[in-house]
């Protein structure tokens, strides 16, 4: 009698995982995230990939800034988190080159969030090249350098780069937010951006059980 209870407790355990594992998310495909029909190459194939497209001058961009700083204090090492300014925005471009500067020349931890204030919180006119060197002057960056780099191969490059991949997600404005180059979420149908980032996490997780 006591074989048969054990048998039946753990055809219970089985059933009830089951069912678990099978239990429908609360993210609908379609609704909260969109699934790529062509996959788009990641920068590190080893890790997932989580993408945040953007723009200086965005007002929404800036309010989700601390939303993502928050989040990145908590993610695992086998996320990486890849930051991409977008020039299909008229008078970004600028913007975008002065982060590619930023990166190249070693100051993008110290000027990222400074950049965001002092556009919005400051409401400085930091949307020119002079304006932005002026400002890069600030942080160490001479003017010659913000100058060589500004226009060097190395931005040019990641200026492309940035502009095929907005393409190949098909994005028409920012921020938006891709996961290991499959999935772009929905924010237009997200409440704010605590459960964008509540979708961001879904399917991260989907990713790792799919490995």
């Amino acid at each position: 009698m006591k074989q048969v209870f054990a048998s039946v407790l753990a055809l219970m355990l089985v059933v009830a995982a089951g069912l678990a594992n099978a239990a429908p998310s609360r993210f609908v495909e379609g609704t909260h995230y969109q699934t790529l029909s062509t996959s788009v190459s990641t920068r590190d194939p080893e890790k997932i990939e989580v993408r945040e497209f953007f723009y200086y001058g965005c007002p929404a961009c800036y309010n989700a800034e601390s939303v993502v700083d928050g989040w990145l204090g908590k993610v695992k090492e086998d996320v990486d988190f890849v930051r991409t300014p977008i020039t299909f925005i008229r008078g970004s471009e600028p913007l975008a080159r002065a982060y590619h500067v930023a990166e190249t020349a070693g100051v993008l931890d110290e000027i990222h969030r400074p950049l965001f204030d002092a556009i919005h919180q400051h409401r400085e006119n930091l949307f020119s090249k002079d304006s932005l060197q002026k400002f890069f002057a600030k942080y160490g960056v001479s003017a010659e350098e913000f100058d060589k780099l500004y226009s060097s191969f190395g931005v040019n490059t990641r200026i492309r780069q940035g502009d095929t991949a907005s393409r190949d997600y098909r994005l028409t404005g920012v921020p938006a937010f891709t996961v290991n180059g499959k999935y772009v979420v929905l924010r237009q149908n997200l409440r704010n951006e605590g459960e964008t980032f509540e979708v961001i996490n879904y399917l991260v997780d989907k990713e790792r059980r799919a490995k």
